[in-house]
C-alpha cells in the first residue's frame, strides 16, 4: 500500500504576525475595560436615590451622568452593595490597566471569579461606618447586603456590640485589602515592589519636609537678628 506524506500548509500568518495580533486584542480589550471602569465610575459618582429606576417610579430626568440607564443601574447596585459597589469599578480599571501594559493578564480568569468575594467584603466593611448625613437611605454604606451580613455577624459575636463592631472593622478591613489585592492580579513580586515604592516615597517625602522645616527655621533665625537691631535703632529715635 503506497503511502502519501499530506504535505504541511502553510500557516496563513506567521508565528510574529500572530503573536503582534494578540498583543493587540489583549491591548484592545484592555482599553474596553478602562472604559467601562470610568464609566461604572461615573454612574456611581452621579447616583441619585430619586433618580428614575426600578425602585423608583418618577418622571423627573435623570441626573445620572450616564442618563436614565445609568439611574437603573446604579440604584439596585448601591441598594444591595452600597458602596462596596465601587470595587467593580476598580477592578474593571485595574486589569484594564494589566491588560493594556501587559502585565499579568494571564492570571485574569483564575483572579477575577473571586471578584463577587471582594465585592461582598468591601459592602461589609462599609456597613462597619456610620452614614453622614448625607446619606439618603435607611440602610447604612454597605446596602442592605452589607447590613445583613453585619448584623448576623454581631448576632452571635460572644462580645458587646461596640467591640465586636470596631473588631469587626479591623477584621473585615484586612480581608478585603487581602481579597482586593489578590482579585486585582498582584503577585509576591509585584506587592515587594510596591512596598518598596511605598517605603522609598514616604523616605523621599519625610525627607523633603525635613528639609522645608529646616530652611523655614533657619530664615526665621537669620531674619530674629536683623528685626531685634531695628528695635534698637528705633527706640532713640523714639526717644
Amino acid at each position: 500500500m503506497a503511502s502519501y506524506q499530506a504535505r504541511q500548509r502553510d500557516p496563513l500568518l506567521d508565528q510574529n504576525i500572530q503573536a503582534a495580533l494578540e498583543r493587540r486584542g489583549k491591548e484592545l480589550l484592555g482599553v474596553v475595560l478602562l472604559g467601562l471602569g470610568l464609566l461604572t465610575a461615573m454612574m456611581l459618582l452621579s447616583y441619585s436615590p430619586d433618580d428614575p429606576s426600578w425602585l423608583a417610579a418618577t418622571d423627573e430626568p435623570a441626573r445620572n451622568l450616564l442618563g436614565r440607564f445609568g439611574a437603573a443601574l446604579a440604584s439596585p447596585l448601591f441598594v444591595i452593595a452600597g458602596h462596596g459597589a465601587w470595587m467593580i469599578a476598580v477592578i474593571f480599571a485595574a486589569w484594564g490597566a494589566r491588560f493594556v501594559a501587559h502585565r499579568g493578564e494571564d492570571r485574569a480568569l483564575s483572579r477575577v471569579i473571586f471578584a463577587p468575594i471582594a465585592v461582598a467584603l468591601m459592602s461589609v466593611y462599609a456597613s462597619t461606618h456610620v452614614a453622614g448625613p448625607a446619606w439618603a437611605h435607611s440602610f447604612g454604606l454597605g446596602g442592605l447586603f452589607g447590613d445583613t451580613v453585619l448584623g448576623a455577624i454581631l448576632g452571635i459575636a460572644p462580645v458587646s456590640a461596640t467591640l465586636g463592631l470596631k473588631l469587626l472593622a479591623f477584621l473585615v478591613g484586612m480581608a478585603t485589602v487581602a481579597m482586593a489585592l489578590f482579585v486585582l492580579g498582584f503577585d509576591r513580586d509585584e506587592l515587594k515592589a510596591t512596598g518598596r515604592f511605598l517605603l522609598l516615597g514616604t523616605v523621599v517625602a519625610y525627607d523633603g519636609l525635613m528639609r522645608a522645616l529646616g530652611r523655614g527655621a533657619a530664615a526665621s533665625i537669620r531674619s530674629a537678628p536683623r528685626s531685634g537691631s531695628m528695635t534698637q535703632a528705633s527706640s532713640p529715635a523714639s526717644s
